[in-house]
């Protein structure tokens, strides 16, 4: 009975050193790892949304081996903390690897390591997210959008994003879109950046003299000012193609008002429905399920769907009136792109204003 038993284990222990990272993926749900997520790694606690998506991006994706890639296995183990708080698992090398390729990675896990599928899974999701959870996450990190300029400049942020502004200023003001000047910004708006500024360079502690103080100061504020201006007319310049549709209402002038707001964040979801699942139903159920939009006064939602019906169907209709719920203005600009199939992607501009764009 007992060597039975022991052969039993045996041959279960040899199936997982065989399985390959999509392997383990498609054998778990993600609703029995997430919680393992949030025990190895509590801070995550609030990014369960996002883990996800990339839980259910890398499912969709197909595995493809790259020979420049980091390693064609991946080691699971034991491993102690840098400061000595204890053991935890580890998954190397995972972390800024190809996602597809890492999909291919046959998992050797050590002899000592007795963890469920849904801990491993939390562990290699933890190390495959690390630099972020969707291809979008990686660009805006590593700053490899190609806008004509030296590694240097492409990480000091008072020219990068300058650069990345002026672009879009040029394409608002083309399509009749007018940009606010530093001085027409509010006081409120002005008092914080000056705040934040203050707050850098006393942080800092580097010694100033009046002269040096002035040209950092200058520089720290203008970095945050286009910084902010850079993902407010990122989002206008991507919601403008599709202001002439007949089914919006909205103009460039209205969407400009954003660059007035007091507070201001944006993102882009993108649904990675699985097995015909409906893009927006996904979405539904994500956001219904984890808190992943910030509570503020107004939202402009670009949503963009694979077909260009007239009539939305039900699920798009609660996606909608789940976006626009509890706040004061709300928008909606209907965009289509047919390379997305039934999935569905929204990119939202949310705000604090004492004025509705419309």
């Amino acid at each position: 009975m007992c060597v039975g038993l022991r052969q039993k284990c045996r041959l279960k222990s040899i199936k997982r050193r065989n399985m390959t990272f999509k392997e383990l993926l498609d054998s778990v749900r993600f609703k029995d790892v997430a919680p393992h997520i949030v025990k190895l790694y509590p801070d995550m606690e609030h990014s369960l949304g996002w883990y996800k998506i990339h839980f259910d991006m890398l499912r969709l994706m197909q595995p493809v081996f790259h020979e420049d890639a980091n390693d064609k296995l991946c080691n699971i183990t034991m491993k102690d903390w840098e400061d000595g708080t204890g053991l935890h698992l580890d998954a190397y090398p995972m972390e800024g690897d190809l996602w597809e390729h890492s999909l291919t990675k046959e998992l050797v896990i050590a002899p000592d390591v007795t963890a469920s599928n849904e801990e491993l899974a939390a562990c290699c999701l933890w190390h495959t997210s690390f630099y972020g959870f969707v291809e979008k996450h990686i660009v805006e990190r590593f700053r490899t959008e190609n806008l004509g300029m030296s590694v240097l400049d492409r990480w000091e942020d008072s020219l990068y994003y300058k650069v990345r502004a002026m672009r879009n200023f040029d394409e608002i003001r083309r399509s009749g879109g007018i940009i606010p000047t530093i001085k027409q910004l509010s006081p409120t708006k002005k008092a914080e950046l000056v705040k934040q500024v203050n707050e850098t360079i006393r942080y800092d502690r580097t010694p100033l003299n009046k002269t040096k103080r002035k040209k950092r100061f200058r520089t720290e504020f203008m970095g945050l000012y286009y910084e902010r201006m850079t993902s407010i007319s990122d989002f206008i310049v991507q919601a403008m193609p599709a202001l002439n549709n007949g089914r919006n209402y909205m103009h460039i002038e209205q969407l400009c008002g954003l660059f007035n707001s007091e507070l201001y964040c944006s993102e882009e979801i993108m649904s990675f429905a699985q097995n015909g699942e409906i893009g927006a139903k996904y979405l539904y159920d994500l956001l219904s399920s984890y808190d992943m939009i910030p509570k503020m006064d107004g939202i402009v939602v670009r949503l963009v769907m694979g077909t260009t019906s007239e009539v939305l169907t039900e699920d798009e209709k609660r996606l909608c009136n789940l976006l626009a719920e509890g706040r004061k203005y709300s928008d909606i600009i209907f965009d289509y792109d047919p390379a997305i199939g039934n999935q569905i992607v929204i990119s939202y501009a949310m705000y604090n204003s004492h004025n509705p764009l419309v």
